[in-house]
């Protein structure tokens, strides 16, 4: 299917379905706070558990075998904890920090804006332990702050104090849209294909369709302070599956090859 076309047909589907705001996340959303050396478990409007992690420990990558996190400042080696907030290990290298907040997950691949808190960043790509970073294209605002991997239309979200943009993994700017709050972060969540944004110093979140509307708001019992990272578990993307005509092609290929040596017997 043509790229072009696929991007199309997502974000129609994605409209057609994030138009439903939801009380509260579906699914189980993580927010860190470095400062307090925490890691919050919201499950619907409630904190639900607070792990202790280390000063600085803000981009967070979470997947369904576990949760990362790298450090805005300090000499600390990224960790890895479980989903329910235990601490499992460290990377094997301390890479050096490029003062990143927010994080984002895209299978084995992590995502951070670099030199954050800024109107110039980096968006840079990592391993999946922080590790390896490696610089992509950079981005203009006001205060950037946030970012997230849409896993449907295959996209980063980054968010500023006034707006949140639309970026490919080329650096092209898609779109952009007036987020209702000041600072905070970004967190897109698979169930509901929509973008959570995280207000910093509140415990308020609010809730936006990928395309722009704004659903509504959240007051998360237990949730304050610096919350500069926040992110729902993202699992890998699907694979691209074969369009009807491609797979009638390869049936007849196969067909033909066994009709060429039943005759060459």
């Amino acid at each position: 299917m043509n790229t072009l076309v696929k991007l199309f047909t997502a974000t129609a589907l994605a409209g057609l379905f994030s138009a439903q705001a939801f009380a509260a996340p579906i699914d189980v959303l993580y927010v860190t706070n470095g400062d307090s050396s925490r890691l919050a478990t919201v499950q619907g409007n409630t904190v639900t558990d607070i792990s202790t992690t280390f000063g600085g420990a803000y981009p967070i990558a979470a997947r369904t075998d576990g949760i990362w996190l790298s450090r805005y400042w300090g000499s600390t080696a990224p960790q890895q904890f479980d989903l329910n907030g235990n601490y499992v290990g460290s990377a094997a290298s301390n890479p050096n920090s490029i003062f990143a907040v927010d994080g984002a997950v895209n299978g084995d691949i992590n995502y951070a804006l670099g030199n954050a808190f800024n109107s110039n960043a980096t968006i840079y790509s990592y391993n999946k332990d922080w590790t390896n970073p490696t610089s992509m294209f950079s981005v203009t605002g006001s205060d950037l702050v946030g970012i997230t991997f849409d896993s449907v239309l295959g996209t980063l979200f980054i968010s500023d104090m006034n707006n949140i943009y639309q970026y490919s993994l080329t650096g092209t700017l898609l779109s952009q849209f007036a987020h209702r709050s000041s600072r905070g972060s970004l967190a897109y969540e698979q169930s509901s294909d929509t973008l959570w944004y995280v207000r910093n110093n509140s415990n308020i979140i609010d809730q936006y369709s990928t395309a722009g509307a704004f659903l509504g708001s959240t007051t998360v019992n237990g949730l304050s302070s610096n919350n500069w990272g926040a992110e729902f578990v993202t699992a890998a993307p699907a694979q691209d599956v074969p369009e009807p005509t491609s797979l009638a092609l390869l049936g007849l290929g196969i067909a033909s090859l066994g009709l060429a040596r039943r005759r060459k017997k």
